[in-house]
Parts: structure tokens; C-alpha cells; sequence
């Protein structure tokens, strides 16, 4: 089964009214910066193709900014689901693009590097 808080491809959308948001939603406190309001809707905010607060982390990994308050939908995206295979298919590219690099043995603090 996919990595889900790791992945990303999900968070991948064509267009800056990607995932809806609903009272249910806003009431978790999703900070305004992560939204966006278009005639009278209220959407995640997307950058570069990808909802705003999706975060590439040192190691590869990418991770939901707002986890705790992410939106209904989100929270109903399975992982291994269809759906999820889908969003793996077509949109894995653009988030393995997105990820930082491991660093290299040489970029770590002694105290942290691993013996060669």
C-alpha cells in the first residue's frame, strides 16, 4: 500500500478549484492563507499546480501543512484506492519534483553523518 502522509501525488490539481471546502471544513481552522475564495466559494488554495500547503520535507517525504485540519476531502482519499492509483499515475511526476534531495553524507553536521 502507498506511503499516504508522504506521497503527494494527491495534492497535484489542474486548476485553483481543486478541493471545495464546506462549513465542516472551516470550522477545523484552516488558516486564511490556505484559502482561496472564488464567487462566493471557498477553496484550498493551489501554487504551482499543487494545494499551497503541501511541504516538501528534508528526506524526500512531502506532508500536509494542515494535517490535523485538512478538508473532507482529503480525509476521505484512501490510500491504495482507486482513486489514489490514479492520482499515482498522473501526477507522481510533479510531486517527485517537488521533493528536497536526501542530503548527502558530506551536507551533514558531524554529529549527524553516518560512518563511509
Amino acid at each position: 500500500m502507498p506511503e499516504c502522509l508522504s506521497c503527494g501525488a494527491c495534492c497535484f490539481g489542474g486548476h485553483d478549484r481543486y478541493i471545495q471546502l464546506f462549513d465542516d471544513d472551516l470550522a477545523r481552522g484552516l488558516p486564511e492563507a490556505a484559502l482561496h475564495r472564488v464567487d462566493g466559494q471557498v477553496y484550498m488554495a493551489m501554487r504551482n499546480g499543487h494545494c499551497a500547503q503541501l511541504v516538501a520535507l528534508p528526506g524526500g517525504a512531502l506532508a500536509c501543512g494542515v494535517y490535523a485540519a485538512r478538508p473532507t476531502a482529503c480525509r476521505a482519499f484512501r490510500a491504495g484506492s482507486f482513486e489514489c492509483g490514479r492520482a499515482r499515475h498522473h501526477r507522481m511526476a510533479e510531486a517527485d519534483a517537488l521533493r528536497l534531495p536526501e542530503p548527502a553524507n558530506d551536507d551533514l553536521p558531524p554529529e549527524i553523518a553516518q560512518p563511509a
